[in-house]
């Protein structure tokens, strides 16, 4: 078996396969064989008829066809292990020559594509350089008091001042400072959790824009087409038009794909990847395996984002 093949934009493979008739006839003859024992002739089992009468009844036509279809599946398979490509899409086949019991077939291949990943971690240590202190100002707290004594002034009538009290009634406090130290506390969670997330986007966007990334369409266009089931309804109620939501959807797509590849790429190099028994704490069980694969990817990015935050402390 004769292969040759050159690559195209979107992580797509052209490949041309060439078999001559001693590679092509054990497929032929297996087919072959196949049908002379379903042969139905009259006055005779499956099977049983003469060998040249069996032959007459049988469509070559049919066989054949059958026969290509086995050789190009098998033969594509070999190569596609020998060359460890990964299918992510239905091969479109295109058969050019079946002469002399001969094969020649061109095939079109959307594989899982290369990444070429950046300077990651001199880029994660820049950017959790840039983090910034979160803090909490009085007025903040303050905002949050008075939002929960109006909220209690619905059921009281009246708002109830703020002391001891107050603070006790709540359930959990033994008085007004205790309950200023929970705000203040929650507040610097939330702002924290949200400056941590800010550096988590930029840095994936610069590893993004500093790596070779050849997104297959099949790939951004499976995401879209999910993206757009879940967000298409809110964005039209929202006043957007069709093509603007199309866009916008489409282009965060793209930004999706490429980061999960970013992320699987680092899990890779750095061996990030999450065991069963990490995976089955979370989520309970493993028999699921829809639930299995949205829970892999969760604890995997995280471990690729808790591994890059770690590249700050590193010289």
């Amino acid at each position: 078996m004769k292969s040759s093949f050159k690559k195209l934009p979107g992580s797509k493979i052209e490949l041309e396969v060439s078999l001559i008739k001693g590679e092509f006839l054990p497929y032929f003859q297996a087919v072959n064989d196949e049908a002379l024992k379903s042969a139905h002739l009259k006055g005779f089992r499956p099977g049983t008829a003469p060998k040249e009468m069996a032959e007459a009844a049988v469509d070559k036509d049919k066989v054949f066809s059958e026969a290509v279809k086995s050789a190009v599946r098998w033969s594509l398979d070999e190569i596609t292990k020998d060359n460890e490509w990964t299918l992510i899409d239905a091969p479109k086949i295109e058969i050019k020559d079946t002469g002399d019991l001969g094969l020649q077939y061109k095939a079109e291949l959307t594989v899982f594509p290369e990444v070429k990943l950046g300077n990651y971690k001199k880029i994660a240590k820049k950017v959790w350089g840039e983090k910034k202190e979160s803090a909490v100002e009085q007025k903040e707290i303050d905002q949050v008091l008075e939002f929960i004594r109006n909220s209690r002034k619905e059921k009281d009538k009246e708002a109830p001042e703020l002391n001891d009290e107050f603070a006790k009634s709540l359930g959990k406090f033994e008085n007004l400072e205790a309950l200023k130290k929970n705000v203040s506390d929650g507040l610097l969670m939330e702002k924290s959790a949200k400056e941590k997330e800010r550096l988590e986007i930029k840095m994936l966007s610069e590893i993004i824009k500093d790596s070779e990334i050849d997104l297959p369409e099949v790939m951004v266009e499976k995401t879209f087409q999910r993206m757009e089931k879940q967000y298409a309804p809110a964005l039209k109620a929202a006043g957007k038009k069709p093509e603007e939501i199309s866009k916008e959807l489409r282009e965060k797509a793209r930004e999706n794909v490429a980061s999960n590849l970013v992320v699987y790429k680092i899990a890779q190099a750095e061996k990030l990847e999450p065991t069963p028994e990490e995976i089955e704490k979370s989520m309970g069980s493993v028999e699921n395996n829809e639930k299995y694969q949205y829970y892999y990817g969760i604890i995997q990015q995280r471990k690729v984002f808790n591994f890059l935050e770690s590249q700050q402390g590193n010289h």
